[in-house]
Parts: C-alpha cells; structure tokens; sequence
C-alpha cells in the first residue's frame, strides 16, 4: 500500500495539515472527523478504503497538527466549510469528491454540500446532523414539547461546554481525557465549535447530492428526532444501521468503510437473507415459503438435497445440502454463504429429529443421535453463523425450533424434550449476549402440529414393524389435529418482526407455557394424560 502523504493547505491566516492515501487516479474520499478527535479517528476506516479510493483527511482548526484560529468566531461553521472547501479545492482541483462526516465534521458536511454541490459526489453523514435541520425540527414541533425535550435531553452537556472556564477544568483530569481518548489540545479548542455555533444555527437549505445517514443504534448523543430533521432538506436520503455507540469511525472501522464503499459504489439495497436449516420439508419449509412472500431471499439448508432444492426452487432462492451434526460443515458452508451470499439477517437453526419412548428403553445410539442434531446441530449452526452477523454490525435475528416439549414433560418423550429444554434455554441465554448487538432471538415452540417428522420418527425400543405402526398411529392423530406447518411459520415471521424470545404457537403449547409458569404440578399431571399418544 503508498505510504501516506501529507501536505498543508493554507485557509487565511490558518495552515490544516492534510493527509493523503490512495492513488489520486481513483475515485477521491474525503474525510471529516469530529469533537475532540483528529483526523486520527479515520486510521482504521483508511486502512479499508484505500487499494479502491484515493483517500483524503485533514485535522480540522484547533486540532492535531493544524493551525487554532484566535477568537472563538473562528470555530462558526461558515469558517469550518471554508477549510473544508479549499482543501477540496488544493487536492483535486477541477473533480468532484464524496464527502464522509463523523459529529462536528458531518454539520460542518451539511453546510457543505448544501452550498457548494458543485464539489460533491455524495454525502455520507454519521452522527453529526445540521444545525439549521435541527433547528428548524423544533420549529416546527414547538406545539409538541415533550417531543423538543426529549430530543434536547440527549444534549444536555452542550449547555455545560457554554458555561466559562468550567469545561477547561474538568478537560485537566486524565481520567477524563482517556475515557475520551483525547488530548487536553483538542477538548479545550473545542469547546469554541460549541460556543460559536449552538444558539446561532445558519437557515437550513436544500441538499440536491445524495445522501446516506449512518444510524448508529447506540449513540447517546444523536437520535432519531436528529436524523428526521434532515428529511424535508434533501431530495435523496437512504439510511443504513450499526449497532455501535458514538465513535463507531474508531470502534467499527469495517462496518464503517463498507457502508461508505457500498455508498460510493452505488450497490443497491439488497433483499433480507434468510437462512434456514431443515427447509426441506414441515416447518423449514413453510417458513421458507412465508419468508420469501415477505420479500426475502431464502437459503434453503436440509440434509435431503433433493427436498432442500425443492423448497429453493418453490421460493426462488437457493438450497445447499447440510447435516447440522457436522460441525466443521456447518462452519463451511457458513463461510460459502458468506461469499457467495453475504451475511444473513435472519438465520433459522430448525432442523429435527423425533426419538420416543421411555428412558429406560432409549439407547446411548439414540441419545447420540437426537442430541447430535436437536442440540448440537443447534449449537453448530449458531456457533457458524451468529459470528458473522455480530461482525457485520447491522444487527439480525436468530430463531431456534424448540418445541412444546420444552416445558412439558412427558415420560414417553425424554431424549427430544431434553434437547428441546436445552435449546430453549439456550435462546433465552443468547438473547441477553447479543442484544447489544441489535439481534434479536426467538424460540418458536410448536405444540401438536402436522409435519412430516412423525414419519420419521424413531421409537425406542421396539421392532421396525412395531415402529412403523406406532409412526402411522402418531401421524394420524397429528393430521386429525388439522394444525399445519403454515400457521407456525406465520408465527415466526411476525416474532422476528416483532423480536419476541419465547413463542407459544399452538393453543396447547401456550396453555403449557403459562402453566409451567403457574403450576409445574398441573402441567406434569397432565403431561401424564397426553403421553400415551407417543406410546400407543
């Protein structure tokens, strides 16, 4: 990669010291960092950028290596566009450039691209809005105040950066400035970005070059009510989430580049990617069909590649052959989808198998058997693909098949109702890590429902002519019970729409789960009753 290049553009009385990366061939980047940063911030942002852009950063007035302006008028943000536009102007004269803004340096960017077009490409605002947008959102909701004060709590320590001398003193604690990773430099000069510009915000004007807005999910700072400001002043506005707090230029460098790249490139919006395991048939499958009638892209996973290519042929999409057991193949082929696909926002681990009969007559074989895909397939499948959407940054939505038989103990189930138990739990666990993650968890709890995984069933026990009547025994009081696949996966797709955790499905299984809760006792007595189906 060409070593970083740095020259100086003269504004004034002011020298900004200004970095370059990239071949100036190639399409050119600005970046703009914020309070109290330097054009340090875009460090790992750069290093992901340049080989496709020409990348260009410069320490705004007051930071890092360049000049601080005498008086604090020097900080108003006619002064900030000022620099901002002769060092376009220095770099690549006569061209056009794309315009990324983090806090001070996505206002200062409105300002921008609002009065000088002419210079720019696009616009890509992170947690940074106008000034003028802001201001006149609140004129236009002074008839709303509880609307204006939760958007001004969110920025509360503005009025304390106004207060005299105060500031200053609390910038001396080291304590502070590491929490900030800043230097005292940086947070005193500042303070003038807030002084000259809060209360005095320029008439807001029309943006004409496209615009993406970063929402980043946890920003205590900049919220909704900032970002809809902007809507009624630009003509071509597209969001994008991340689930990073304020300062995701330093602690999402990644995410931050693709989605600049992705801008720039023009990549369009692509459909949601569904990936689910067990799409072969039952559950899988209908919850394939009733996520493509939602729009999405489905991956069909089953380990019947034949059934797995007739689901993906009937929703369009595509299939792969998996057995869930195998962990280091579900990591593969996590890895081919990736490539080939991209990272999920939804990813179903559904695949099953039923083994029934009492404890006593349930072999280690059996145990391995539906502990190796009801569990650890489970868990592989997780394990393959959650790592993915955690790094990807825009959140998702995981869903697990337990089951009924996860709160409802029967002596003719125990193998399946232990790994159904323990993929419940298992969901309720994962919520809690990756909530702040923005991904959501469900686990969809299907009572008595029709499927094929009653003729598949194994029955513990017993002789293969034994096992084939008890299969068509269960499968005839499932279909007598008239409750189809369908209908559970109508329940899916609103739960992850609607990011619930546990899903009773059927009216059985949510009398189950709100009497397991009420009265454990109750729900073994009955448990007791509605075993023999599996016996019989």
């Amino acid at each position: 990669m060409e070593s970083c290049r740095e020259r100086s553009v003269v504004v004034g009385d002011l020298r900004l010291r200004v970095l370059e990366d990239g071949d100036p061939a190639l399409p050119t980047v600005v970046l703009v960092h914020g309070f109290p940063d330097t054009s340090a911030v875009w460090g790992g942002v750069v290093g992901e950028l340049v080989g496709r852009f020409h990348v260009v950063r410069y320490d705004t007035r007051g930071a890092g290596g360049s000049g601080r302006p005498s008086r604090v008028s020097g900080y108003r943000v006619e002064r900030l566009v000022e620099d901002l536009v002769a060092v376009v102007r220095a770099v690549v004269p006569g061209r056009k450039v794309h315009l990324v803004g983090h806090d001070w340096g996505s206002t200062q960017g409105w300002e921008a691209v609002a009065s000088h077009p002419e210079l720019f490409l696009s616009f890509t605002s992170i947690s940074g809005p106008s000034l003028g947008h802001v201001a006149d959102w609140v004129r236009r909701n002074r008839w709303h105040p509880v609307k204006v004060l939760n958007l001004l709590r969110h920025s509360w320590y503005i009025a304390g950066f106004k207060v005299p001398v105060v500031p200053e003193l609390v910038w001396r604690i080291r304590a502070v400035r590491e929490r900030l990773q800043a230097q005292h430099r940086e947070l005193v000069n500042g303070l003038g970005l807030y002084r000259a510009n809060v209360g005095s915000a320029p008439a807001p004007r029309k943006v004409v070059v496209p615009v993406l807005q970063v929402v980043l999910k946890r920003d205590p700072y900049v919220k909704a009510a900032h970002l809809d400001a902007a809507e009624p002043w630009t003509e071509r506005v597209s969001r994008r989430s991340l689930y990073a707090s304020h300062w995701a230029p330093r602690t999402h460098p990644v995410a931050v580049a693709r989605m600049i790249a992705d801008f720039v490139d023009g990549v369009p919006s692509r459909r949601e990617l569904v990936v689910i395991t067990g799409a072969g048939s039952g559950i899988g499958r209908a919850s394939a069909l009733a996520f493509a009638v939602d729009g999405a892209e489905v991956v069909a996973v089953d380990v019947d590649a034949a059934s797995g290519a007739r689901t993906a042929r009937e929703v369009r999409g595509h299939s792969y052959e998996l057995d869930v057991a195998d962990g280091a193949a579900t990591h593969a082929l996590a890895e081919r989808i990736e490539a080939v696909h991209g990272v999920p926002d939804v990813v179903m681990a559904n695949a099953g198998v039923v083994v029934a009969g009492g404890f006593l007559d349930t072999s280690e074989e059996d145990w391995r058997r539906v502990v190796d895909v009801n569990l650890w397939g489970v868990v592989h499948t997780l394990r393959a693909f959650v790592p993915l959407l955690v790094r990807r940054g825009e959140g998702g939505h995981v869903v697990i098949t337990a089951s009924m038989a996860s709160y409802f103990p029967t002596a003719a189930l125990p193998a399946y109702s232990t790994t159904k138990a323990a993929v419940l739990m298992l969901a309720e666990c994962l919520a809690e890590e990756l909530a702040p993650h923005g991904i959501g968890v469900t686990a969809v709890c299907p009572g008595v429902v029709h499927t094929d995984i009653t003729r598949s069933a194994t029955f513990a026990g017993v002789d293969e002519p034994t096992e084939r009547a008890k299969r068509e025994a269960v499968t005839r009081t499932y279909r007598l019970r008239g409750y189809g696949p369908e209908r559970v996966a109508t329940a899916v797709v609103r739960a992850v729409r609607q990011n619930r955790l546990v899903v009773p499905v059927t009216p059985e299984s949510q009398l189950a789960w709100f009497g397991s809760r009420l009265s454990p006792k109750a729900v073994r007595i009955v448990g007791r009753l509605a075993g023999p189906t599996w016996r019989q």
